[in-house]
């Protein structure tokens, strides 16, 4: 790194440090939270179970949510994101940033914060594979892409 280079804030901030921009930034934009996962409700320390149903916001198309900035009002359980509740995101994907800075390690080479491009993680494979949406009409247990998280 050069003299007048700084550090970028992701490896020079804890999370707790993090401004609501620079937190929103950290997303990659995979969508993966954005899909249904199955757990026994009546065992928290059940096995979670990632499913190809998105929720009803979810663009499949665009590859994100279609309403982000009202997206807890239309969506019931849709789950903020926050710093004070990170240590409960082991449900997310391994590549997760959030995920990431808070087990202390770096960002990959595709994160668009390091590639400067936010396409960089389709290529990669982060994101949400072949999704479906939502509807009264769906068994999330047909549609279990992992074994468990």
């Amino acid at each position: 790194m050069k003299q007048h280079e700084t550090a970028p804030f992701w490896e020079t901030k804890t999370l707790e440090a993090l401004n609501p921009q620079e937190w929103e930034m950290l997303c990659d934009g995979c969508g993966l939270c954005c899909l249904n996962r199955l757990q026994d409700e009546e065992d928290d320390t059940a096995p979670i179970y990632l499913t190809r149903v998105a929720c009803e916001c979810y663009d499949i198309k665009a590859g994100q949510c279609s309403d982000y900035a009202n997206r807890f009002e239309k969506v019931e359980g849709c789950m903020r994101l926050s710093v004070e509740r990170v240590a409960e995101y082991d449900w997310l994907p391994e590549t997760c940033a959030y995920r990431l800075i808070y087990e202390g390690k770096s960002l990959p080479a595709w994160h668009p914060l390091i590639s400067k491009d936010p396409h960089t993680v389709r290529p990669h494979g982060m994101y949400a594979l072949n999704p479906i949406l939502d509807n009264e009409f769906i068994d999330l247990e047909d549609y279990i892409v992992e074994e468990s998280i």
